[in-house]
């Protein structure tokens, strides 16, 4: 049921290399029309802390289909309600603690569970564009790829607490379309790739109501939705605390 949990981020691994400054600065460039795209740096700073929900299926082993809620406040928390084929999943992180509730019994996430869950949420952080502004990310511009068939600037970014990820970004549009990185499922390293789009306004900024996972470049891991998006000016703590 872990697979279903969070349906997040997609990833690569690439050869570490030092980042020249000249290469920053144009991959600021790329970063910040996406910013512009996505509706503004203050727009995207307040959807830190927001909610969304909506409906997909699970493509591995058959279809398994399942309704979503999630409420974030970046970059470290996060709670997460699934409910595929009539049971209930209850995801939480809090910084550095994490809790499944599968089936209305809560489990404290194991060390390596948390960590894999960390670097999901992660890729949600680095969604709001807006903290690769800041000096802690190194970024570097990569050769341009195709995106659904069109045109992508390419950057990776990287980050001394977790593995590089690669963010594609359409080129007419500024929009953020593609997120890629190494990650584990069922214990197997694989790359995860996620695919955004149908972009739509909501509360001042254009998000993603589509998204498409695909492991290993071929394997569709799973498809969403996203019927509502919701910015919020807070959130209570004990939405984050143990379920």
């Amino acid at each position: 049921m872990r697979r279903v949990v969070m349906i997040v981020g997609a990833a690569w691994l690439a050869a570490s290399t030092p980042v020249q400054a000249g290469d920053r600065d144009k991959a600021l460039e790329v970063i910040q029309k996406a910013i512009k795209a996505h509706g503004g740096a203050d727009a995207l700073n307040r959807a830190q802390i927001r909610s969304r929900s909506g409906e997909g299926v699970f493509c591995l082993g058959g279809e398994t289909r399942f309704t979503t809620e999630e409420t974030v406040h970046l970059p470290d928390r996060c709670r997460v309600v699934a409910e595929p084929q009539r049971a209930r999943i209850i995801l939480v992180l809090n910084g550095n603690q994490g809790w499944n509730q599968p089936g209305g019994m809560t489990q404290e996430l194991s060390k390596e569970e948390l960590k894999l869950r960390k670097e999901e949420l992660y890729v949600w952080w680095l969604m709001n564009l807006t903290p690769l502004l800041k000096d802690e990310f190194q970024l570097k511009p990569l050769p341009g790829a195709k995106v659904n068939g069109q045109d992508a600037s390419v950057v990776q970014v990287s980050h001394k607490d977790f593995p590089d990820v690669r963010l594609f970004f359409d080129n007419k549009s500024g929009l953020l379309v593609k997120s890629a990185r190494q990650a584990k499922e069922a214990g197997v390293s694989v790359t995860k790739e996620y695919y955004y789009s149908d972009h739509k306004e909501f509360d001042g900024i254009k998000m993603p109501t589509k998204e498409i996972t695909v492991l290993n470049g071929s394997t569709k891991f799973s498809e969403v939705k996203f019927n509502n998006y919701k910015v919020m000016s807070r959130v209570e703590d004990k939405l984050f605390e143990r379920p």
